[in-house]
């Protein structure tokens, strides 16, 4: 945005004595005002005035635009940066850490929103000296990400958290959920959010959300993405170095934290599960990119201004730990990077190892029961008179139950424009064929499909198949693309083209026009005359129709059922039918 001019030479007299980082900075009066220990959430409108403020006043910040979102405003991104450098290219090169801070993808879970201005205001007026935060790291934040939804602010959103009380709607502008559409991208949002993640290469990377999905005493739960599921030096480097920094570090604020409330069994008594994150959730995507991805669900039945403060508190501890491990952060992101150029084995599901556990404290409610003030049935609650602590398990490790060996190439025809599309968005190196090639490739055919009954966030989403494979020559065309696996985004490439990934593009159906035959038959003897000429003159095919009418005795005498079994099991068909088009060449 343009910049009051009087107001710029203003500041620049008074950072005239300081130096770079500005870590003199006066400790003014906070820019940011804001209503939530009043249970109310800043509008859209609210917030963008708050980060324009803090962009006119500070030399150190800028809010940028980083390409529309559905509702046809722009997804906008606020830097820090104490040296005033706003490239991503040169900060990377200036060996400064960037952490990145994703807000309001729910805006009914608005928390996180409010918490990012708060420190935003206190880092750069240096409240309490956290102006030396910035030292080594530069802070993004990305203050609305589902705009529309925040447009669209109602008391009865999220009918189950009490506070604030004017939540914004889960969907977006497009009535999509943002945390199920960073492989799909299909909505404006999710690609501007791709090109800007993939732009900035986020070292840290924060989801701000709130849970109704449990109840105790904890305002604050922790989801970073599953260590197992990550490449392994930064996966390493997640649960053995800054998990631990987080939870200790919180512990020493009003609001220590436990694992999000994934219970065993339904039963907190019994423990509580990591999850591995798949690639559609925010922290799922960013993990295929060797950042350090984690995921904030406060408590929805906490009162708002506990769950602000208790986010403040994480953000600031996030950033801090940043600051003070650049080096470490940076070195073992190089060395995952490095890693996944070579690898050739991926995980492609996991499964709990139920065998291994530590053990959390736990401060929860005991359950009783009342009578429903509508139809005065007992209804089962938390009693909040009665908390109780007690020592839980905390189940965090996850090994592979699918494995897959990746090729040296993928082949996409260039048909399949959308997948090529969503490629390019995610910056994967991709060949174009330069003339038209016969090549020997393997590929999968997809078999047992269940078609889904309902559409999940738009999609028929494929959740139950198998596959098998063949080696056949194939015909490809000049402007084909190959997909080499030999890049830093190896995990992103196997995800998003072997079909059996969780969030595959297959199964997201991008490739459904596989799956349909153009072309049929009816029983009339001119097909019958000509199958009965193929099977003479093919001793081999006759066999398997022999042999299949002899473990079939629905096949003898029924000639519809022997010319489609003719037709499409012994080749005779087109070899296109539920051939996955992305084939594999080593």
């Amino acid at each position: 945005m343009l910049r009051n001019l009087s107001l710029l030479l203003l500041t620049a007299i008074i950072f005239s004595g300081c130096n770079s980082s500005s870590k003199q900075a006066i400790d003014h009066e906070p820019l940011v005002k804001l209503n939530y220990e009043q249970k109310i959430s800043s509008t859209y409108d609210e917030v963008i005035a708050n980060y324009q403020k803090l962009d006119e006043a500070w030399p150190e910040a800028r809010l940028l635009e980083g390409g529309l979102t559905d509702c046809g405003k722009p997804l906008h991104l606020f830097v820090m940066s104490a040296d005033r450098q706003f490239d991503p290219d040169r900060i990377r090169k200036s060996g400064k850490t960037i952490v990145m801070i994703m807000n309001a993808i729910h805006p009914g879970e608005p928390d996180g929103m409010e918490a990012s201005m708060i420190v935003a205001d206190d880092i750069l007026r240096n409240h309490n000296g956290m102006r030396q935060l910035l030292d080594s790291t530069v802070v993004c934040i990305i203050p609305v990400y589902s705009i529309g939804g925040l447009l669209y602010q109602n008391p009865w959103h999220r009918t189950n958290q009490p506070e604030p009380t004017n939540p914004g709607y889960r969907g977006n502008a497009k009535n999509l959920d943002l945390n199920r559409d960073f492989v799909k991208l299909d909505t404006e949002n999710a690609k501007s959010f791709v090109k800007l993640f993939r732009q900035w290469d986020p070292d840290i990377f924060l989801d701000t959300h709130a849970t109704n999905g449990s109840d105790h005493q904890h305002v604050v739960t922790y989801l970073p993405a599953q260590h197992n599921s990550m490449p392994e030096p930064v996966g390493r480097f997640f649960k053995g170095t800054m998990i631990p920094a987080m939870y200790k570090k919180m512990a020493t604020t009003p609001y220590p934290m436990i694992p999000y409330a994934e219970y065993t069994n339904q039963s907190p008594e019994e423990g509580i599960e990591s999850y591995v994150q798949t690639p559609r959730f925010s922290t799922g995507y960013t993990l295929l990119f060797h950042s350090l991805p984690q995921m904030i669900e406060n408590l929805c039945y906490q009162p708002y201004v506990d769950r602000v403060k208790g986010l403040y508190h994480f953000i600031i501890t996030m950033i801090g730990f940043s600051n003070e491990n650049t080096d470490a952060i940076l070195q073992v992101r190089e060395e995952s990077r490095q890693m996944v150029k070579t690898k050739r084995e991926f995980p492609l599901d996991y499964e709990l190892d139920s065998t291994k556990f530590e053990t959390i404290e736990f401060r929860g409610f005991e359950r009783g029961t009342d009578i429903s003030p509508l139809t005065g049935e007992v209804r089962s609650i938390y009693d909040y008179s009665k908390p109780f602590t007690t020592t839980i398990p905390f189940y965090d490790e996850y090994k592979p139950s699918k494995m897959v060996t990746a090729p040296n190439f993928y082949v996409v025809p260039q048909a399949w424009s959308e997948v090529i599309e969503r490629l390019k968005i995610n910056q994967i190196e991709m060949i174009r064929l330069d003339r038209d090639s016969l090549m020997e490739v393997e590929v999968y055919y997809i078999d047992n499909l269940v078609w889904s009954a309902r559409p999940s966030n738009g999609h028929h989403f494929h959740d139950r198949f198998t596959t098998r494979k063949e080696i056949q020559r194939i015909q490809y065309y000049r402007g084909d693309y190959l997909v080499p696996v030999n890049q830093e985004s190896n995990y992103f490439i196997v995800n998003m083209l072997e079909p059996e990934a969780p969030d595959s593009y297959f199964r997201w159906n991008f490739f459904d026009p596989c799956l349909e035959d153009r072309e049929w038959f009816s029983p009339h003897p001119v097909l019958e005359d000509r199958i009965f000429a193929y099977l003479n003159e093919n001793p081999g095919a006759r066999r398997l129709l022999d042999e299949a009418v002899a473990a079939d005795p629905k096949l003898a005498g029924n000639r519809m059922a022997q010319m489609y079994f003719a037709y499409t099991k012994l080749g005779l068909a087109n070899k296109w039918v539920a051939r996955y088009p992305v084939a594999r060449l080593n």
